[in-house]
């Protein structure tokens, strides 16, 4: 009988650590927050996106993001978009990485027209090598 007990105990403390990692998580983005559309492929200690707008014009759909450096030193971002369809979908092909390089404490505005009328929505999707060690 102790040993029963013993194996439940153990099993019922299994599942709540397991609980309690679980819910230890962030919440995933809000939709159309900033941080739904920015897909960052490492960690950036000093760049941040801090805003993103998008319109409709002319059926296309156009992108605007502002970068914004908090380090004294320059730093290189390499970016990208992604342009999806209604369903999610990508349109066309990868996009190839573009550098920009954010000077000591400035801020970068960085625009882009989707491909196609067909693009609804987009992710952006941004790299540093001072940060991560890797070229795109």
């Amino acid at each position: 009988m102790k040993d029963f007990r013993k194996s439940v105990m153990t099993v019922t403390l299994t599942a709540a650590c397991l609980l309690t990692a679980c819910t230890n998580h962030a919440p995933p983005p809000r939709p159309g927050s900033i941080n739904s559309k920015v897909e960052q492929l490492s960690e950036m200690s000093y760049l941040q996106v801090i805003d993103l707008k998008a319109v409709k014009r002319n059926h296309l759909l156009f992108v605007q993001a502002e970068i914004n450096n908090s380090d004294s030193d320059n730093q290189q971002l390499f970016y990208r978009f992604k342009w999806l369809d209604a369903s999610g979908f990508a349109i066309g092909g990868d996009e190839p990485w573009k550098p920009l390089l954010i000077y000591a404490y400035q801020k970068q505005t960085l625009s882009a027209v989707a491909p196609s009328p067909q693009a609804t929505d987009f992710r952006l999707v941004v790299q540093s090598p001072e940060n991560s060690g890797e070229l795109p």
